[in-house]
């Protein structure tokens, strides 16, 4: 599952399908604040809502990284409804939140947000890798305010728990233990890393042209635009970036179980009855690689289970992407959110 969290760490050598780039004018509206929305305590969030209709689409970003991930997707849903996107805190345009960025921290901050804001409810929400799991733990706890979902190769809480049987039996016991304790290598670095770059920003910026830098924030998305890239630069040498983006990480349901039992309770079939829910999973892997093989059924399965907590939900593979689908595929998530739309809307 370590690709269904930071999939470029690990798929590099892969390419996917190749989408329009965004226009400049639009590339603009991401590289400043736009509404700033106080909530408790007099922190404030920044809000970006483009577009008008009888819905309101909520995105919510993966790991690292904040609104403008969404300019290829946002305008697009705008055409046919509301569509907002918003930073979480202490990324992007958005203050700095009270520690720990556990996933109740910033469910609780959306929750807020949304009242604040005076968003429409209920809501559809959108939500990639870590916010694909915000979106489904908000879901889970406030169904009065969530009209329907898609998740974008949405993280998932409890992988090896809920997949450790099956896996076994499609890969032998083997295969699936070193996976299983690769994963947890692999987690341990990531949050020391992390702990790395945000003690590194202690002291000052970090230097945008040395290693440490390209170490400790998200690659340049080149779809995006050069006014993005520069844009992107100027916020993740910060040490409010790196110190959000660390504990996101660390207090995430990968670096943090406690939470496992409630979330057991919270996620069973059928929970969600009958709400429009759409699962993306990323297409692209590597199938001469066991362990690559290994973890792309382990993210099918989970996104399939997860499709299940409504019993109208369903789950697919997007062709020819990696885990940012909202890169390499954006017209799978528009195309998504636009039948979950159509669903609400009857």
């Amino acid at each position: 599952m370590r690709k269904f969290l930071f999939g470029f760490l690990l798929l590099a050598g892969l390419q996917p399908a190749v989408a329009e780039p965004l226009k400049p004018e639009i590339a603009r509206g991401y590289t400043q604040a736009q509404s700033l929305v106080e909530i408790e305590g007099g922190r404030k969030l920044n809000l970006y809502c483009i577009g008008s209709g009888k819905q309101t689409v909520l995105f919510d970003s993966g790991g690292s990284d904040w609104s403008v991930i969404w300019g290829l997707v946002q305008p697009a849903v705008a055409e046919k409804a509301r569509a907002c996107t918003y930073d979480r805190a202490g990324l992007g345009y958005s203050d700095a939140g009270r520690e720990p960025r556990s996933p109740i921290a910033i469910v609780e901050d959306m929750h807020a947000l949304i009242r604040t804001a005076k968003l429409d409810t209920p809501l559809v929400l959108v939500g990639h890798s870590l916010g694909g799991f915000n979106v489904k733990l908000y879901s889970a706890l406030y169904p009065e305010n969530v009209a329907g979902m898609v998740l974008v190769d949405p993280s998932e809480e409890r992988q090896w728990d809920r997949t450790r049987a099956q896996l076994r039996k499609q890969f032998g016991e083997k295969l699936t233990a070193r996976a299983e304790l690769l994963d947890q290598s692999f987690f341990s670095w990531l949050i020391g890393r992390y702990q790395t770059c945000a003690a590194e920003t202690r002291m000052g910026d970090l230097d945008p042209t040395s290693i440490t830098y390209r170490r400790c924030s998200d690659p340049v998305r080149e779809l995006l635009g050069p006014e993005i890239a520069a844009e992107r630069a100027r916020i993740q040498v910060k040490g409010k970036y790196q110190a959000a983006q660390a504990s996101e990480v660390i207090n995430s349901i990968y670096g943090d179980e406690r939470g496992s039992t409630a979330y057991a309770n919270l996620f069973r079939p059928g929970v969600l009855g009958t709400m429009p829910l759409i699962v993306l999973t990323h297409g692209t892997y590597d199938p001469d690689d066991p362990l690559d093989a290994l973890s792309q059924a382990q993210g099918i399965a989970l996104h399939r289970e997860t499709a299940k907590l409504s019993r109208a939900g369903s789950q697919r593979v997007v062709p020819n992407s990696l885990h940012n689908i909202e890169i390499d595929a954006p017209e799978a998530i528009i195309d998504a959110v636009r039948e979950v739309l159509g669903k609400v809307e009857k």
